[in-house]
């Protein structure tokens, strides 16, 4: 016997069974069970979504032996045979190959009869948009006025191209794509039923490849299960579907927000020598980076986006490495060269200039962060400007003396500008003022004595790696100086898988020896129950900002004309809203 097809034996036999089109088979239902019936129907819709389906369901219903019944019964030889496409009375024509107007003459011809065996004679016509001008006028007036014993059915995925005529003598119904969750659990009761084993985040790359569409989905994982049998895995899905590894296109986005360009050369070298094509690899750096976006700002992320708890961790912590603004713009960059790489005659150098410019670019700064130092810079008065200006444009020299000729340069390698910029970034918007009001000399000494410093290391991770930065944010360190890194984490948590890999562990240490000065050894621990750990710095931050807004809530609700307002209007304060972007 020969083998049938996933999407064919599957295909919905009831109303019930259509995914994602409950509102087709309903009102269809309904109308066949009050006796509602109208005698022409058009199908619209993307394609594999269920429109020839529903038209051979809604023609069972009508003729089917105990019918006509809001469901077939499929156990009678009427069903039997519509289902097996064998029923003299239920007639499929393909519109793009029986287009002319002798085609639809002869059909006419045809419809004074009565059915043979069913109570109606169904004519359903797939793709009708491709009958030409002369066949739709010849079939107007049977339209209008068919035979009682007569019912149309047309279904189309481009409903514009059909005569207003035509539309206005059929009863609509308009398809939907899918949702990418209803596929994919359908696509799990159908695994589950033929035995087959694959992961959830494989079907979800099947699911996405189907664009919305059933039958898509379900021939694309006929494919998959012919390439890995029955045992799927996640890697062989990946090759098959042609996808970019997830690895590389985090390593990208990584190198554009944190400002290495080399790393994204060598990101782009290994994705043309893998054989990717470079469009897809753009357009799946396009779908990371909107997520990357739409993680911190949905209450769900997980559902939202359909991802899983291991790469919803991924990619927050990816996401924590930029700030929103930044995210954006490389967004936007991503599409540009997205719509350019179709007809660009040089598509690498295309992309590789587009990531490379990203990656150059300084980082975006915030209007409202901007504005409010200005408006410092005009409280603080005249007096001030020469302290900033006079002392670094009229000795430049001795300051590149000093840090030339300081001895300790050569136990560390690293610079002070380096260290200064890290301890900057951690100190926040408050350091930046108070570098602005006065004019400070930073010694080497005081540089090396930030090399203990925790978050200062934490800083310059962001800045060199800015997804290991953003993991090394959420554990705690309880060593925190060279020889030894000791981290804690929450075990069995991501973050902590993430710190046991190889190439983190590597990049630490490299990291390390560029901060210290020396090389470090990096342990990593499981937390345990019973000890009480140092908060991360994003929990101290989380904290910090929630007393920030916990004061400016007391100062809001104290203020005389807030009290004001309140006894005028015998009304409540219900929420105070911070205007600053704080800490977070």
């Amino acid at each position: 016997m020969s083998y049938l097809v996933l999407a064919r034996k599957w295909r919905p036999q009831t109303f019930a069974d259509l995914v994602g089109q409950e509102h087709v088979g309903r009102t269809l239902s309904n109308a066949i069970a009050c006796g509602r019936v109208h005698h022409a129907f058009l199908f619209t819709g993307a394609r594999g979504v269920g429109k020839t389906s529903a038209a051979r369901i809604l023609a069972k219903a009508l003729n089917c032996v105990d019918g006509p019944a809001a469901e077939p019964c499929n156990q009678c030889d009427i069903c039997r045979d519509i289902t097996t496409g064998n029923a003299v009375d239920v007639l499929e024509i393909d519109g793009a190959s029986n287009n002319g107007v002798d085609n639809v003459r002869e059909l006419r011809e045809t419809l004074r009869y009565l059915p043979a065996r069913c109570r109606y004679r169904i004519i359903i016509i797939d793709e009708v948009h491709m009958l030409s001008g002369s066949a739709f006028n010849a079939l107007l007036k049977t339209l209008e006025e068919p035979p009682d014993h007569v019912k149309f059915i047309f279904a189309t995925t481009e409903p514009h191209k059909i005569p207003i005529t035509i539309l206005s003598r059929c009863q609509r119904f308009d398809f939907r794509k899918i949702a990418a969750a209803k596929v994919a659990a359908q696509l799990r009761r159908i695994v589950d039923a033929e035995g087959i084993h694959i992961s959830d985040r494989a079907l979800a790359l099947v699911t996405q490849r189907g664009e919305g569409s059933m039958r898509d989905s379900l021939s694309t994982l006929d494919q998959v299960v012919a390439f890995c049998g029955e045992q799927v895995e996640d890697a062989d899905v990946t090759s098959l579907l042609g996808l970019v590894d997830r690895r590389l296109l985090f390593d990208t986005l990584e190198g554009c927000i944190g400002h290495q360009p080399a790393l994204v050369l060598e990101t782009i070298r290994r994705v043309d020598e893998a054989g990717y094509a470079l469009r897809p690899y753009c357009q799946q750096l396009v779908e990371l980076c909107r997520q990357l976006i739409l993680c911190p700002l949905v209450d769900d992320p997980a559902r939202t986006l359909q991802l899983t708890a291991d790469e919803l961790a991924e990619l927050r912590t990816l996401a924590a490495g930029g700030a929103q603004e930044d995210w954006q713009r490389l967004l936007d960059l991503l599409l540009h060269c997205q719509n350019q790489l179709g007809h660009s005659s040089f598509p690498r150098v295309q992309l590789e200039m587009t990531l490379v410019r990203a990656a150059t670019l300084p980082p975006a700064r915030d209007v409202a962060s901007l504005l409010q130092a200005l408006e410092r810079l005009q409280l603080q008065g005249a007096t001030a400007a020469p302290v900033v200006t006079v002392p670094r444009q009229k000795s430049p020299a001795p300051v590149a003396a000093t840090t030339a000729a300081a001895p300790v340069a050569d136990s560390s390698p690293v610079p002070a500008a380096a260290r200064s910029e890290a301890a900057e970034a951690v100190a926040g918007p408050a350091a930046v003022s108070a570098a602005v009001e006065q004019d400070v000399a930073v010694s080497v000494d005081e540089a090396v004595s930030v090399a203990g410093d925790w978050s200062a290391f934490v800083a310059f991770v962001q800045q060199k790696r800015p997804r290991i930065g953003a993991i090394l944010a959420q554990v705690s360190a309880l060593v925190d100086g060279p020889p030894v890194l000791q981290l804690v984490a929450s075990a069995g948590s991501f973050v902590l898988q993430q710190l046991r890999d190889g190439e983190t562990q590597e990049a630490l240490q490299e990291l390390g020896l560029a901060f210290y000065g020396q090389r470090i050894q990096v342990k990593v621990e499981a937390a345990s129950g019973d000890v009480v750990l140092p908060p991360s710095l994003q929990e101290a931050r989380r904290q910090e900002e929630t007393d920030r807004e916990r004061r400016l809530r007391q100062d809001a609700l104290g203020h005389p004309l807030v009290q004001k307002a309140v006894e005028i209007f015998s009304g409540q304060v219900l929420a105070v809203k911070a205007t600053d972007k704080g800490f977070v």
